[in-house]
C-alpha cells in the first residue's frame, strides 16, 4: 500500500472509530476516556513535537542553502533579479487571494463542542503589534532561536545566507555543513512524515470522539475551499502573468503543460519533478537551456505558490475553529511569513504542512490544528505540487521571452500536443 493510500485509509478508519466512540460510549465511559487519553492523545501529541521540534532547524538550515545556491554572483544578474522577483510577487499573489476569498467563504463551526480542545490555550499571546517591521529583526538571535520567534530566526538566516554568498568561495567548509545539514534535516522530516499515517488516525479518531460528525463539514468546506483558490490562481493568475508581462499565448502555454501536471500530481515533489520539468520546459516550450538549467531548481527553492495557498486557506480556517478573530496585522504576518517560509521549504512531500506551523505559531493559533489538517492534506499536497510546478514554468517562460531567451516557434508549435 503506498503512502497516499495509508493516509486515506487512516483517514477513514480514524473517522470511523471516532464516530462509533461518540455515538456508542458516553463521555464518562472508562474506555472511550483511556482511548482518548492515554493513546490517541499521546500519539497526536508526540507528533505534534516531533514537527515543533523540527520546524526551526529547518527553515533556518534550508532558507541558508536556499539563498548561497541562488545567489551564485554570474547568476544574480539582471536577469536573476527578475525570475526572482517575479517568484515571490506570484506567492504574495497566491497567498492573498487566499485569504481575500477565505474572508469571504463562512466555514459551518457553530456547533463544535469548545470542551474538545481539551484546555489549549486558544488566546496564547500574538505577535508584538508594536511596529510590524521590528518585529522581522531579532537583538538577540539566540533568544529568539530559544524563544521560538520564527519570524525573527526566518530573517536572520536570510541574512546570513545573503551575506555568506558573497564570500562562499572563500568558506567553503561552511557551504559543505550546511548542505550536509540541510540533507540530514530533510531526511528527519521524512522519518516524521513515516508517521503520519497513525498521526492521523489517532488526530481524527480523537476529534470525532470528542465532537462527532459536527467537525466533517468544516474540514469539506476547507477542501474545497483550498481546490477552489488552487483553480483561481492556477487558470487566473498565470493567465494574467503572461497577457501582462509578456506575449505568450496562454492557451498554448495551458495546453502544453497537462503532461507535466500529471507527473507533479503523482510525485507531491518540486525537487523530484525538476528534470522532468526542465526537459519539458526546454523542449515543448523552447526555453534556452542555460536559464531553465536556473530558473526551474530556482523556482523549485522560492516559489511555492500552491504551498501558499493551502497556509493562508488553513491558517484562516484554524483561526475560525478556535474562534480566533484574526487582525490586519495577522494577515500581513501571514503574507510576510509564508512567502519568506517558502524560501526554505523544501521540496518534498508534504513539508509544507510542517511549514504551516511557522505561521501558525506567530498568530497565536494551537498547533494542534496542524494535525487536524493532516487527514485531507495529501491530497491537496498533490494538486498544490502541481501549482508550484506549472507557476515555475510560468515564471521561466514570461522571463525567457523578456531577454529573448525562449523559441517561440517551438513555443507555438502544438503538433505534439
Amino acid at each position: 500500500m503506498n503512502f497516499t493510500k495509508k493516509i486515506l485509509f487512516a483517514m477513514a478508519a480514524g473517522i470511523i472509530i471516532g464516530i462509533i466512540l461518540n455515538v456508542s460510549l458516553s463521555n464518562d465511559n472508562v474506555i472511550k476516556d483511556f482511548l482518548i487519553s492515554n493513546i490517541f492523545e499521546t500519539i497526536s501529541v508526540l507528533f505534534l513535537s516531533l514537527l515543533k521540534m523540527i520546524v526551526l532547524p529547518l527553515i533556518f538550515v534550508s532558507i541558508i542553502c536556499g539563498t548561497l545556491s541562488m545567489s551564485d554572483p554570474n547568476k544574480l544578474t539582471r536577469l536573476g533579479f527578475k525570475t526572482i522577483l517575479l517568484y515571490m510577487l506570484s506567492t504574495v499573489i497566491a497567498i492573498s487571494i487566499a485569504l481575500i476569498i477565505s474572508n469571504m467563504f463562512p466555514y459551518s463551526i457553530n456547533e463544535i463542542q469548545e470542551n474538545s480542545f481539551n484546555g489549549l490555550d486558544i488566546n496564547e499571546p500574538k505577535i508584538s503589534e508594536k511596529n510590524f517591521i521590528l518585529n522581522f529583526i531579532p537583538e538577540n538571535f539566540f533568544f529568539a532561536l530559544s524563544s521560538g520567534n520564527v519570524l525573527q530566526v526566518l530573517f536572520f538566516a536570510l541574512f546570513m545566507g545573503i551575506t555568506a554568498s558573497f564570500i562562499k568561495i572563500d568558506i567553503p567548509v561552511f557551504v559543505d555543513l550546511m548542505e550536509n545539514l540541510n540533507q540530514i534535516l530533510i531526511n528527519i522530516v521524512f522519518v516524521i512524515i513515516k508517521i503520519t499515517p497513525l498521526a492521523v488516525f489517532c488526530l481524527l479518531a480523537k476529534t470525532f470522539a470528542n465532537q462527532g460528525v459536527d467537525v466533517l463539514t468544516p474540514l469539506i468546506q476547507y477542501f474545497v475551499l483550498v481546490i477552489v483558490v488552487l483553480l483561481i490562481h492556477f487558470f487566473g493568475s498565470f493567465y494574467i502573468f503572461l497577457t501582462l508581462f509578456s506575449n505568450l499565448n496562454p492557451f498554448i502555454f495551458y495546453k502544453k503543460l497537462k503532461q507535466l501536471l500529471i507527473f507533479t500530481f503523482s510525485t507531491s515533489s518540486s525537487n523530484a519533478s525538476i528534470p522532468y520539468t526542465l526537459d519539458i520546459v526546454t523542449k515543448k516550450y523552447g526555453v534556452d537551456k542555460s536559464f531553465s538549467s536556473f530558473s526551474i531548481p530556482l523556482g523549485a527553492t522560492i516559489n511555492m505558490d500552491g504551498t501558499a495557498i493551502m497556509q493562508g486557506c488553513a491558517a484562516y480556517f484554524l483561526a475560525s475553529y478556535y474562534g480566533i478573530a484574526l487582525e490586519f496585522t495577522d494577515y500581513l504576518t501571514i503574507i510576510a511569513t509564508a512567502t519568506l517560509a517558502s524560501i526554505g521549504t523544501a521540496g518534498i512531500p508534504s513539508a509544507g504542512i510542517i511549514m504551516l506551523s511557522v505561521i501558525l505559531e506567530q498568530i497565536g493559533i494551537p498547533l494542534e490544528g496542524v494535525a487536524l489538517l493532516l487527514g485531507v492534506d495529501r491530497l491537496l499536497d498533490m494538486m498544490r505540487t502541481s501549482i508550484n510546478v506549472a507557476g515555475d514554468t510560468c515564471i521561466t517562460c514570461i522571463v525567457a521571452k523578456s531577454e529573448g531567451l525562449i523559441n517561440t516557434k517551438i513555443f507555438e508549435d502544438t503538433s505534439e500536443n
